[in-house]
């Protein structure tokens, strides 16, 4: 007893009082981890469950709606704790006009969290199997942070099983966020870390601090259920091995090339609070031809859990006025029908939107200068944050066939796109 007090002050004298302090904690904290996994589990969405067996492992998904209506595929982002839970607030209305799929990806919620090399390529092969083995017919997939990278690589490659792109939030699109993510891999490779890592950041304390941090004024007080649900989310056997990928930056890869010549229409949502890197993303990229922006002022990240209504309302807005393309077929229609911008009630937030239209008179098929001055011709700019005079306009066509503008901002020179004719 004597030798090992010995050895403990030993141990305490070379690496100070506090920090052995710490290592005390972390090691309880450790223990408390693996005594409280696994916790049970249920998923809370509505709709009929289902398991898929996939080269990897099982995925647990649920379905609702009309198996009649588009399907609608909802990805959600790869982040500790995360499940298709992460759409629980927006699952039922999008269902009124899609056949909706949740699954919960590989290594996250109620699907089987295998002891694997988790990659990027995993998650993409993934989007693919599943669209061919479960869906079998070409749909639409919304999706959150990350796995927006995974949905445009696929989609770029496969466009014949993935008609329609909605993506919310994707930073994870742009180099300095994937780096960011690259520069844990030296620490998490160091002795012990990614034993006490995993376990701290999986206690109710770290997941709520994460969840406020996330969270705006807009959307109230972190509730009890959702601290819960993630606990036990992060509670289950080898639940800790795809979050601890993500740390490193193995789940990251490079989709801005793909995203930049995307040929399907895409819908990005983005929350003003989220765009920390405007500039960046402005200065860097340009929007695919087919993308239209929704802009949500008051929103942080997590767009579809602040402000789930206006979500679905704009993405409604969007789907109609696809349609509506369709239809408007004829050369010598002359007719024009815009979209109104979804907006919020002023308590709440005011949503941005370029103007889509469709008009089906027959087009040249060349470029055609216009006159800034004569014209006035607005469009929403991504790095000023709202509307601005667009210069160097042209009217071009675009592969559909519909009218749209090109240009560039007036007050930065950022490049512009609106769709519609003066």
């Amino acid at each position: 007893m004597r030798k090992i007090v010995q050895r403990l002050l030993k141990i305490v004298e070379l690496i100070g009082l506090g920090a052995f302090v710490t290592l005390i904690a972390a090691l309880i904290v450790s223990l408390r981890h693996r005594i409280d996994t696994p916790q049970p589990l249920e998923s809370i969405l509505p709709g009929e469950a289902h398991i898929y067996r996939s080269q990897r492992g099982h995925i647990f998904y649920k379905t609702l709606g009309d198996d009649k209506a588009p399907p609608l595929v909802l990805l959600h982002a790869p982040v500790i704790g995360a499940s298709a839970y992460e759409m629980r607030k927006i699952i039922e209305a999008l269902a009124q006009q899609y056949y909706v799929y949740a699954p919960d990806l590989l290594g996250f919620g109620l699907s089987d969290h295998p002891n694997i090399n988790y990659s990027a390529g995993i998650y993409i092969d993934f989007c693919h199997e599943f669209l061919t083995q479960v869906v079998r017919r070409p749909a639409t997939i919304l999706t959150s942070g990350l796995s927006c990278t995974y949905a445009v690589i696929t989609a770029k490659h496969f466009p014949e099983i993935c008609e329609q792109l909605i993506l919310i939030s994707p930073l994870a699109l742009f180099a300095n966020e994937r780096d960011r993510r690259r520069q844990r891999a030296a620490l998490l490779a160091l002795p012990l870390v990614s034993f006490f890592l995993y376990p701290i950041m999986a206690t109710r304390l770290a997941l709520r601090f994460a969840l406020s941090r996330n969270a705006t004024p807009s959307q109230g007080q972190i509730l009890g259920a959702d601290v819960d649900y993630l606990y036990a989310t992060t509670h289950q056997f080898g639940a800790e091995h795809a979050p601890l990928a993500l740390l490193t930056g193995k789940l990251s890869v490079d989709a801005s090339h793909e995203f930049d010549t995307l040929d399907q229409r895409a819908l990005v949502i983005w929350g003003a609070r989220a765009l920390h890197n405007a500039r960046s993303i402005a200065g860097k990229h340009s929007l695919p031809e087919h993308a239209e922006i929704a802009l949500i002022q008051d929103a942080g990240q997590f767009v579809h859990e602040e402000f789930p209504a206006m979500t679905v309302e704009n993405i409604r807005a969007w789907s109609e006025v696809g349609k509506i393309r369709e239809e408007k077929s004829a050369p010598e229609s002359t007719g024009v029908v815009a979209r109104k911008p979804i907006t919020a009630t002023p308590e709440h937030v005011a949503v941005e939107k370029s103007k889509a239209a469709a008009q089906s008179q027959q087009l040249n098929s060349g470029k055609t200068q216009l006159s800034t001055e004569a014209v006035g011709v607005e469009a929403y700019c991504v790095k000023c944050k709202k509307k601005t005079l667009m210069q160097k306009v042209e009217a071009v066509t675009t592969k559909n066939g519909a009218p749209a503008l090109k240009g560039t901002c007036s007050i930065c020179g950022t490049g512009q796109f609106r769709m519609g004719r003066i």
